[in-house]
């Protein structure tokens, strides 16, 4: 059976160490616009809400057609703790399964999405969420000691495996599972990976800067294209 997977978008309407990331301008257009530009196109949300306590981008999601959530202000600040946002925000909203997806990854397009939403639908009960994530090829240290590899001998970098880091581009699991855990990582995770590129978040202005310029070579590279 077919599992009805709502999109939830958290914008806030502004933000510490990158001022306004989420609708400053960003090749000609917002974060938030061109995340649902790429949202758009994807096949098996139910729906698509956008959560925020922000005038502004309340009415950008509106004015596209998304339906929204106007986000309480005091689940926008740093005082209350990321798992009571989620079990906040999960709580408002109807849907059987949530898809927690992050503006803030520009790189990130609608194919991967795509895909993402069909390995939801087929993988295994065994699973409680499925985690966008990218394989951690680094050599990593923990209380002065090596997790994932031997000093000697040294080994290649593509033979350190078994870590992995997440990247929010998209995290989905039950909707009632989000507001009894506070938190869109389960149990029995299922990691979705990505490449670091796609993956890449904005988290400062250095990030900013990186996928803008990433963002348009590719847009560069599709008109070119389409030229020909």
């Amino acid at each position: 059976m077919s599992k009805d997977i709502v999109g939830l978008i958290p914008i806030k309407g502004s933000s510490e160490r990158v001022p306004h990331k989420n609708l400053r301008d960003f090749c000609g257009k917002s974060l938030f616009e061109l995340k649902l530009e790429q949202l758009s196109t994807v096949k098996g949300f139910k729906k698509i809400i956008v959560s925020s306590e922000s005038n502004e981008v309340i009415n950008i999601a509106r004015s596209k057609g998304f339906e929204v959530h106007e986000r309480d202000p005091k689940y926008s600040t740093s005082e209350v703790p990321m798992s009571e946002v989620y079990s906040f925000i999960a709580s408002e909203i109807e849907g059987d399964h949530i898809a927690w997806i992050n503006a803030t990854n520009p790189l990130a397009e609608s194919y991967l999405y795509q895909k993402a939403i069909e390995t939801y639908q087929n993988m295994s009960s065994s699973y409680d969420c499925l985690l966008s994530a990218v394989e951690v090829q680094e050599n990593i240290f923990y209380n002065n000691k090596p997790v994932n590899f031997k000093p000697y001998p040294w080994p290649r970098s593509q033979d350190l495996k078994g870590l992995c880091s997440l990247t929010f581009v998209i995290n989905i699991l039950k909707r009632v599972d989000m507001i009894e855990w506070g938190s869109c990582v389960g149990n029995s995770p299922y990691f979705y990976y990505m490449n670091k590129l796609d993956s890449w978040d904005i988290d400062t202005q250095e990030d900013f800067d990186f996928c803008e310029m990433i963002y348009s070579k590719r847009c560069s590279k599709e008109f070119q294209k389409s030229s020909l």
